[in-house]
């Protein structure tokens, strides 16, 4: 059997347009014992698949603050458009030959989801890049512009992202009762596409090395665009994404409120 390389790599921009520094905020050191970024790079780390984690910064301020648990830690350039390109430039530097890609700002992320997305991408022959997605389960989720939605192929390769809701159900009025409770939840407990299913995608990737430092230099689509969406610049270039249906989720802490709700989650599980 093959033996890969395989690390994570953490980008950690401080410069959050609607929650600034929300990875090394000290309310949440207060409230919970670790800054935000300190609880994702321990739960990656108890992935079974990976041999090291790495944060990439763009800020000293985050290199101290990593500093403070013994985090492996490089600084980056502070003028990546993206995290994509941020996790590149490190990567560009190791000799790996697959790359995960987990936000800072993800504290639910699970160790045998990133073991799963890994271990799909070694068996993938086609896919660039492998990503998650989860079965949606309410109509808000739905129609939020913020819930980033995909459509697969039969064998579970993206054809689309979109904020929009789609697939667009003509015929029912209430498109989110085309799918029944049982079928949702039969797709939830066994992870896979058996039946159609509104799906939404969290932001965890893995990379092929050679192809993530290949993608900054790929011609951003008009859809990537429009929709501000860069794996959609992976699709219109012909590239393919394989997408994984876990029964797991993660909220992602992007503003404000969310980082209030990260904190009052912690506090529950721990009294």
């Amino acid at each position: 059997m093959d033996t890969f390389k395989t690390i994570a790599i953490i980008p950690a921009r401080y410069a959050s347009t609607r929650l600034p520094g929300k990875l090394i905020k000290y309310e949440a050191k207060k409230y919970t014992g670790k800054f935000l970024i300190e609880h994702v790079y321990e739960k990656v780390k108890t992935a079974k698949q990976i041999q090291e984690v790495i944060i990439a910064a763009d800020d000293e301020r985050i290199v101290e603050a990593v500093n403070t648990f013994s985090g492996t830690v490089k600084m980056t350039s502070s003028n990546h458009e993206s995290g994509t390109d941020r996790i590149a430039e490190v990567a560009s530097h190791l000799d790996v030959d697959y790359v995960v890609n987990v936000q800072g700002d993800e504290p639910d992320i699970r160790g045998d989801m990133i073991d799963n997305l890994v271990e799909t991408m070694y068996a993938e022959k086609e896919a660039a890049v492998c990503t998650l997605a989860n079965v949606i389960t309410s109509q808000e989720e739905l129609m939020d512009p913020n819930v980033v939605k995909i459509v697969l192929d039969d064998d579970n390769y993206a054809l689309y992202f979109s904020r929009a809701p789609i697939p667009y159900v003509r015929d029912n009025e209430d498109r989110f009762a085309f799918t029944t409770k049982e079928k949702r939840e039969e797709e939830i407990q066994g992870g896979t596409k058996k039946n159609f299913s509104f799906l939404k995608h969290l932001g965890i990737y893995v990379y092929r090395r050679d192809f993530l430092l290949t993608f900054s230099s790929l011609c951003s689509a008009g859809l990537e665009d429009a929709e501000k969406l860069e794996q959609l610049r992976v699709l219109s270039n012909g590239y393919k994404i394989k997408v994984i249906v876990t029964p797991y989720t993660c909220e992602g802490v992007d503003t404000p409120g969310g980082f209030e709700r990260f904190i009052e989650r912690y506090r529950i599980r721990k009294s």
